[in-house]
C-alpha cells in the first residue's frame, strides 16, 4: 500500500487531464508531499480503491472520461474517502460552478491559472498545516 504510512510525509492525489497542470502542482507540491498525478479519472478512482487514503484530492472539473463533480460524488459515497479534503481546481471561475462544487462537497475552489501563494495557503489549510493559525497544542 502506497501513502503516507509508508512514507510519513502526506499524500496528495491531483486528477486533471492537462498534464501540463499535473507538471506545475507538482513543482508546488512534490518536495513536500507525497504526490501522485492523473490525467484520467477512472485511472484515480482505481487508484483510490486500491492505494491508502490520501490525505488532499485535488479535482479539475471539465474532463473527457469522468467529470469532477462525478468523481466527488463518487468519492463522497465511499466511507474511506468521504471526509478526505477535495479542491477543484478549474478554469470555470463562475458562480454557478462554485455553487454546484461546494454544495456537492467540495471543501475548496480554485481558479486556473494557479496563484502559487494562494494555492498553497488552500493546501495547507485543508492539510491542517496553516502556520498562521494557532492552537493551545502550540503553547
Amino acid at each position: 500500500m502506497i501513502g503516507r504510512k509508508v512514507t510519513g510525509r502526506k499524500c496528495i492525489v491531483a486528477v486533471d487531464d492537462s498534464s501540463i497542470v499535473l507538471k506545475t502542482l507538482e513543482k508546488l507540491l512534490g518536495e513536500t508531499y507525497e504526490y501522485h498525478a492523473f490525467t484520467k479519472g477512472m485511472r484515480a478512482l482505481k487508484y483510490l480503491k486500491e492505494n491508502a487514503v490520501p490525505d488532499l484530492i485535488i479535482l479539475d472539473i471539465d474532463m473527457e472520461e469522468i467529470d469532477g463533480y462525478e468523481m466527488l460524488e463518487m468519492i463522497r459515497k465511499k466511507e474511506e474517502l468521504e471526509q478526505v479534503p477535495v479542491i477543484f481546481l478549474t478554469s470555470n471561475n463562475d458562480r454557478q460552478h462554485v455553487m454546484k462544487a461546494i454544495s456537492g462537497g467540495a471543501n475548496d475552489y480554485a481558479v486556473k491559472p494557479v496563484d502559487e501563494e494562494s494555492f498553497m495557503g488552500k493546501v495547507r489549510k485543508l492539510l491542517q498545516e496553516d502556520k498562521k493559525t494557532l492552537s493551545w497544542d502550540d503553547v
